[in-house]
């Protein structure tokens, strides 16, 4: 494999690191709606109810995703999974 092959291999490897923060949904790239910054750290949310609480089976609840924006920490929910970036 000739040094250019590597190189493209190298820069296509770097460009997907930078990006393995960005999420978008149905193909529309997320921005914090606070400050427009576009890396976010990802995470769960549990979607606790008063009667699942009360029997004690929190368990059954369901989650939803979060993105945490890592410039000014706005958090924004979402029921359905964000997708990383391409």
């Amino acid at each position: 494999m000739g040094f250019i092959n590597k190189l493209g291999k190298g820069l296509k490897g770097a460009i997907k690191a930078v990006r393995s923060d960005e999420y978008q949904i149905n193909s529309v790239d997320i921005n914090c709606i606070h400050c427009g910054h576009q890396h976010f750290d990802e995470g769960k949310a549990q979607l606790n109810t008063a009667f699942l609480t009360f029997i004690n089976a929190d368990w059954a609840n369901q989650s939803a995703s979060v993105l945490v924006c890592k410039n000014c920490s706005y958090i924004m929910w979402f029921g359905k999974t964000p997708g990383k970036k391409v």
